[in-house]
């Protein structure tokens, strides 16, 4: 057989044996269930916890966050309502009423208290005013001050928050009974986190402040109610 022919069979036999190997490999590829990336696997699962944990995160922090107080409408105005009277325990476990100071200027405030004692800025800067106020007043003239506190959390630190401030009136949280009796009685006046309520020495209901008040502001309005 001439050595031409020879070479176009074996190039023949060649052609065959590379479509009979491309058949059976597209043959075997539909057999054969595609498989998933490990990249891609892994890179899909990290984005599932890394979202988790995210989420985790934000449920705690806005878990420790002090709790909303008041918010309610139908205000009453001012001046012609009687202060309604109440029971408060105090940290220290003394428990008190607000009619025992009757006579007296009161100022109250409300505080909420988020897990471990985190509170908003506006009580941040109202204690410091009331721990001002206090200094020129209590003990000296006929004031009572008390902070109602409005802590949810079994882990308060109310004592922490007591230290930290220097706060020296009465403290107590209204809802250490699982209620907010004070809260929802002084609701119609607005009241607010940070909110001070000013009583006169007739008990009735003189000034709200609901957005945080200086300590010359809350000086002067106590001092015209002493004078009164």
């Amino acid at each position: 057989m001439p050595k031409k022919e020879k070479k176009k069979k074996w190039q023949e036999k060649q052609r065959r044996a590379q479509q009979a190997y491309q058949k059976q490999k597209a043959l075997d590829t539909k057999r054969k269930p595609r498989k998933f990336p490990m990249q891609k696997l892994f890179v899909g699962v990290a984005l599932i916890v890394l979202i988790l944990t995210a989420y985790g995160i934000w449920q705690y922090y806005e878990g420790q966050k002090p709790p909303t107080i008041g918010g309610a409408s139908g205000a009453v105005s001012p001046f012609t309502t009687s202060a309604t009277d109440f029971l408060l325990r105090d940290i220290n476990g003394t428990q008190v009423s607000l009619s025992q100071f009757d006579g007296r200027v009161i100022g109250i405030h409300f505080m909420a208290v988020g897990c471990h004692g985190q509170i908003n800025l506006v009580n941040e800067y109202q204690l410091t005013q009331l721990k001002s106020v206090c200094n020129s007043f209590c003990g000296k003239e006929p004031v009572t001050i008390l902070t109602v506190a409005v802590a949810t959390c079994q882990s308060s630190d109310l004592d922490v928050l007591r230290t930290n401030y220097g706060v020296t009136w009465v403290l107590g949280n209204d809802y250490d009974d699982g209620a907010l009796e004070i809260v929802n009685a002084y609701v119609p006046h607005e009241i607010g986190d940070g909110s001070v309520v000013l009583i006169d020495k007739t008990f009735h209901v003189a000034q709200v402040y609901r957005d945080g008040v200086a300590a010359e502001t809350l000086s002067s309005k106590i001092s015209q109610l002493l004078e009164a």
